[in-house]
């Protein structure tokens, strides 16, 4: 056959992929079929004549699969016969021609060599292998096939069910003494409850969306429950949502972020922005698990091998805007890590973190405040610690003007400069048991004492530094709760000074919230379905003893003598928790 003719019959035609690559099959055959052989033997006879089944039964099915019509297939056919018209009928193969057709037709023979098996075995084999990964990519044939924008989209999320028990022991001092506090320092002025024991449920769900929106970008969202009450829980209490009575809860935007992966040549560099997840490897001691950060956050990474490598992360996140003030509240942070194999199935990751907390501190106003028409026109109080964050030990101050004799206003007496040391050792020697070490270290570089006084405008003579934090826990059990059976056990001890870290974002089971406190948690949880599991854990904690010893006047109960630091305070929490995640 000429090169004219096979273009014509193999040539393409306006159809899907699927409908080119299966009629290619065809045509191929087709045209690989001799018009006219000079000689062809028995053996080759039976092969063409197969090969010739082969090539209408591939038709056959393509049709019968809806791939091309009835009529698309007869057309297919009707073109072949139409070029090869004057062709021997595979009867007469074989049969010598007379002597005036031989001369008449020689110009016209074409000889198609021989084709092994194993060649066209392998043939068959590629095209099977390429139309089955494009049928799959593309969904032919599945009955209601969603777009393809879809099957970049995946959904998830979890939900807990709580019964919580918060117990607080008799000698604790009455909450009327610390909202008592009018001048500098101050601990805890918004205590309301430290000698009533509270029963309750809490309910915590939340629901993730993730959009790969190209190998380099990403897009995450997470809705949760728990309202804006505060930044690090996501729980709503059973009860108390718009006065009770089985009133609906509201829904926030816990997470909206953009992660973006540079293309080759800038490998194990990573970006996200917008509202994330915590970008630093770190434990509950510093930040809270529920807590998310508003910013942007850079990481790097240079892996040798899988968990062999170093890492940094750095992130810049605004804690708060200031409309009338170029002091805005921000967060900056810096750490460096790695990730080591010190033996076979003993693994250990170190972080060293460095935070700075930019404009958090309390400043003493000097004049009083703003009367008529500069009210709301001019920055006040910018510096105070809105107690919508606080929640209870660290050391503040009365940032009201000297002649206020107004509520006090409070702010933050320390600067905050952290240093946060986190070190993680795990060991698969007893698998499918693991066991976990964890190590976390605060130290706050910031607390200045001759800095507080400046800001206060106060003496504060008795004023120690108590900037130190520390944390331990050990883990046994299964890696992850994935499956029945799975279960995990394990015990925590906690030292958190007063100063070390800001209260504002730490853990609210721990002395249910806070700084000031040593005390244990135990814990166990266990699976009884895939990703359905049963948690408990029995946390209990007392303040700490600055050792400015606290007295209360017996015939004053609201007077104090010593500072509120070091009046007993001692929690016990009890949870139980029922878990799902989807």
């Amino acid at each position: 056959m000429t090169k004219a003719k096979q273009s014509t019959l193999c040539s393409p035609s306006p159809l899907n992929a699927m409908r080119l690559s299966a009629l290619a099959i065809a045509a191929a055959v087709s045209c690989a079929m001799p018009a006219q052989a000079q000689s062809i033997s028995v053996d080759e006879k039976q092969e063409l004549a197969a090969l010739r089944a082969t090539t209408q039964a591939l038709i056959e099915a393509l049709v019968g699969q809806g791939l091309i019509t009835r009529e698309r297939a007869d057309a297919i056919v009707k073109q072949a016969q139409q070029q090869h018209q004057g062709a021997p009928s595979p009867a007469q193969w074989g049969t010598p021609l007379a002597a005036g057709a031989a001369a008449g037709t020689a110009s016209k023979v074409v000889r198609v060599p021989y084709v092994p098996e194993t060649a066209r075995q392998q043939i068959r084999d590629e095209i099977k292998t390429e139309v089955l990964a494009q049928a799959k990519s593309e969904r032919w044939g599945e009955p209601g096939a969603l777009p393809d924008w879809l099957g970049r989209i995946r959904i998830g999320g979890d939900m807990r069910v709580r019964a919580q028990g918060d117990m607080f022991d008799e000698g604790n001092v009455p909450a009327s003494v610390y909202r008592a506090q009018t001048s500098s320092p101050a601990w805890s002025p918004d205590l309301s409850n430290t000698n009533t024991d509270r029963q309750r449920m809490t309910l915590r769900a939340r629901l993730d969306v993730d959009a790969l929106l190209s190998d380099q970008v990403q897009a995450g969202l997470r809705l949760s429950s728990g309202g804006q009450a505060g930044p690090t829980s996501t729980s709503q209490t059973m009860g108390s949502s718009n006065g009770g009575g089985f009133n609906r809860y509201a829904l926030t935007l816990d997470r909206a972020w953009l992660h973006w992966q540079p293309p080759a040549g800038f490998q194990g560099l990573s970006a996200d922005f917008g509202r994330m997840p915590n970008p630093f490897y770190s434990s509950d001691l510093t930040w809270a698990d529920d807590l998310n950060f508003d910013g942007v956050a850079a990481k790097m990474q240079h892996y040798v091998a899988p968990q062999q490598g170093l890492f940094a992360n750095a992130g810049l996140f605004p804690i708060e805007e200031l409309s009338l003030s170029s002091s805005d509240k921000w967060l900056l942070g810096a750490q460096v890590g790695g990730e080591f194999a010190l033996a076979k199935g003993v693994q250990l990751k170190l972080g060293l973190a460095v935070y700075e907390f930019k404009n958090i501190e309390g400043v003493r106003e000097s004049d009083p405040p703003p009367g008529s028409p500069r009210t709301g026109t001019v920055s006040y109080f910018s510096s105070q610690y809105p107690a919508a964050w606080r929640q209870k030990g660290n050391t503040l101050i009365n940032i009201n003007d000297p002649t206020s004799v107004a509520a006090p206003t409070w702010g933050l007496a320390s600067k905050f400069r952290p240093v946060n040391l986190t070190a993680g050792l795990s060991v698969d020697a007893l698998a499918p048991v693991m066991l976990n070490f964890n190590l976390d270290w605060v130290e706050n570089t910031g607390f200045d004492a001759a800095d507080v006084r400046q800001r206060a405008g106060m003496a504060l003579t008795d004023l120690a530094a108590k900037t130190t934090a520390v944390q331990g826990r050990v883990q046994a059990g299964s890696a992850k709760l994935a499956k029945r059976g799975d279960w995990q056990s394990y015990l925590s001890y906690r030292y958190m000074e007063r100063d070390a870290w800001v209260d504002a974002f730490t853990d609210t089971t721990w002395h249910l919230g806070g700084t000031n406190y040593k005390g244990w948690s135990l814990g166990a949880n266990y699976a009884f379905d895939r990703n359905f599991w049963l948690a408990g854990r029995w946390t209990s904690t007392r303040n700490l003893d600055d050792k400015v010893r606290f007295l209360a006047v017996p015939t004053d109960p609201t007077s104090v003598s010593g500072n509120l630091s070091s009046a007993p305070l001692r929690i016990d929490v009890i949870q139980l928790d029922l878990n799902a995640r989807f």
